[in-house]
């Protein structure tokens, strides 16, 4: 007895109410690669153009029960530049970690970007959660949470972030071409975490397809210099 893709889907993916929320069909999908950029920019463009209508009915929420936050037809207008980002990126088990002080390793790893709710008073941000599990056994290794907003008018963008290893951290970047590369700016760590205390990090965020992004990030410890730490490819799994 063959399973429907759907079904599959959703008993893979560690993703609570969002593919399983998701009615599937022929027609839920974008027929052109720039869909996701216009609609971003100008939400009233699928009701304003024919072709924009009938190529980009995922991009422009016609698909049933999508979930408001990743309709990317309610972006805020300083995030536009991250509608890239929005959905769920997955690899499973194409992550690369080294240091000198860890042995190689392989892992997998899930991230989402998600519209917030309005917050009086807050700027409008992205939710951004990061899960990344070992290829062994599928434990937990290493888990984010946090938040990406971009300077009014502008392109830099700043990401705060809780992690699992008792470091928080601010990242600060410019976000050019569905290229986004972070430059630490401040950092917290618990004064009894079993990790090296961190100088530095670059973070890299590159789409190198509408299904395909790279994340790279270089870092910089008390023992040691700016290196390679993490490389991985992702694949978007939804929407």
């Amino acid at each position: 007895m063959s399973i429907p893709l759907k079904t599959t889907l959703c008993l893979l993916l560690i993703v609570p109410l969002t593919l399983c929320e998701i009615e599937t069909s022929e027609d839920c999908k974008d027929f052109d690669s720039n869909c996701n950029d216009w609609v971003a920019q100008d939400k009233t463009i699928c009701d304003k153009t024919v072709y924009i209508k009938q190529s980009c009915r995922k991009s422009c929420g016609f698909c049933r029960h999508m979930p408001r936050k990743f309709d990317i037809s309610r972006i805020p207008a300083n995030l536009q530049h991250l509608a890239f980002l929005v959905g769920i990126w997955r690899s499973e088990h194409g992550g690369k970690a080294f240091f000198p002080t860890i042995p190689k390793f392989t892992y997998g790893e899930q991230l989402e970007f998600a519209l917030s709710d309005k917050h009086i008073g807050s700027m409008p941000a992205l939710n951004y959660t990061a899960f990344a599990w070992s290829m062994v056994d599928r434990e937990e290794l290493h888990a984010e949470n946090g938040y990406l907003t971009v300077q009014p008018g502008g392109r830099l963008v700043s990401m705060n972030t809780v992690m699992s290893n008792g470091f928080a951290t601010i990242e600060e970047g410019l976000v050019n071409h569905n290229r986004i590369q972070f430059r630490l700016v401040d950092i917290g760590r618990l004064s009894f975490s079993r990790d090296l205390p961190v100088h530095d990090l670059i973070r890299e965020w590159t789409l190198l397809d509408s299904r395909t992004m790279e994340s790279r990030l270089d870092m910089q410890t008390l023992t040691h210099g700016m290196r390679e730490h993490t490389t991985i490819t992702y694949t978007k799994v939804f929407p």
